[in-house]
């Protein structure tokens, strides 16, 4: 599906401009504008491997993990743009895309229960190339390809408690963890001519983040998720990594997350020319 994806604005763009190549170009120019959009994830190894979350790496303790939320997704965007002629144009976006709320729990058969809340949030720089068609007198079809960074922010909010009475124990679950990777985006939309040169955009994007890893502080010590051979996913401390390793004689990798989403968007652009 991916790669259709990626084909498809390919194909737009070059059978419009042999379509169109002899239209007379515009005077350049540049377009400012802002966006909003509301979206829907795709689960994908990110999700599964959530799915295996562990609050002891012990093998002889056994959990049973439920993950819900963190299905939809919310975009805000503004962007500058560059026309190179009457159809075509490069340009940036800044934007922020936020989670649905992520919510975890663990039930384990040595008696603890962990319910962890993550709010993650992601921030993005892209740079565009874009391809419009006129359609209809004040409509017009555009699509756009393109390909940037991203930085995310995963703060994990909970606690954890344990033990039968009276020994019972609770614990705080804090964590404030972030990671660095690229983003892609293809988006196809309509604009329609409100004014001289104001523009309304409806549009579908499909916005995909690649982030190796994630660090940062949990409870007080400086950590990230792990996955173990066995699949299990947990919080380790960075310095005790190594004690870990030869303590389970397992190898770990630290969690990335390769996430997608279809994103919904309505902008609204101002077009100012030479």
């Amino acid at each position: 599906m991916s790669r259709c994806i990626v084909i498809l604005p390919f194909l737009v763009f070059m059978i419009s401009s042999l379509v169109f190549g002899n239209l007379r170009a515009e005077p350049s120019g540049i377009e400012v504008g802002m966006r909003y959009g509301a979206g829907e994830r795709i689960p994908g190894r990110f999700d599964g491997n959530l799915q295996q979350f562990s609050s002891t790496f012990n093998p002889l303790v056994f959990s049973d993990v439920s993950l819900s939320g963190g299905k939809t997704t919310n975009l805000y965007e503004g962007f500058v743009r560059f026309l190179l002629d009457s159809r075509s144009r490069v340009g940036f976006v800044v934007g922020r895309n936020d989670w649905q709320m992520l919510r975890l729990t663990e039930v384990t058969s040595d008696f603890y229960y962990t319910k962890l809340r993550s709010e993650i949030y992601s921030y993005h720089v892209l740079g565009m190339y874009y391809f419009t068609m006129p359609i209809y007198k004040n409509w017009e079809w555009e699509n756009g390809l393109g390909i940037g960074f991203t930085s995310a922010d995963w703060n994990v909010r909970g606690y954890s408690i344990g033990e039968l009475p009276p020994n019972t124990q609770y614990f705080n679950q804090r964590g404030r963890l972030r990671g660095s990777g690229l983003a892609y985006r293809v988006e196809t939309a309509i604009n329609r001519r409100l004014y001289e040169d104001t523009f309304l955009q409806i549009g579908l994007g499909y916005h995909h983040v690649a982030i190796d890893k994630f660090s940062g502080n949990y409870n007080g010590e400086t950590s990230s998720f792990y996955i173990r051979a066995d699949g299990k996913v947990g919080v380790i401390d960075d310095t005790r990594i190594i004690d870990a390793t030869v303590s389970t004689a397992q190898t770990f990798r630290r969690l990335d997350m390769n996430s997608g989403s279809w994103v919904l968007y309505f902008s609204v652009f101002q077009r100012f020319l030479d």
